[in-house]
C-alpha cells in the first residue's frame, strides 16, 4: 500500500528505553527515568553453581 497525495502523517523520534539511546540520540541522559543498572531477567532467574569460577563476588558484566 502507498500513501495518497495530501495524506498527513506524524513522525516522532522513537525511544527504546535504553540509557545509551537517551544519551546519544537525545542528549538527555540527565532526565532518564529508567533503571539502567537493573539486572535482566536472565540474571534474576539464574542460580549459582559450585566450582565454576563465576561466583567470585566481583562486578557483573553484561
Amino acid at each position: 500500500s502507498s500513501l495518497e497525495t495530501g495524506t498527513q502523517i506524524r513522525v516522532s523520534a522513537g525511544c527504546d528505553k535504553q540509557v545509551s539511546t537517551c544519551r546519544a540520540k537525545f542528549a538527555n541522559e540527565l532526565n532518564f527515568q529508567g533503571f539502567p543498572h537493573m539486572p535482566g531477567t536472565d540474571f534474576v532467574l539464574s542460580y549459582p553453581t559450585r566450582n565454576t569460577g563465576e561466583n567470585d563476588g566481583g562486578v557483573l558484566v553484561s
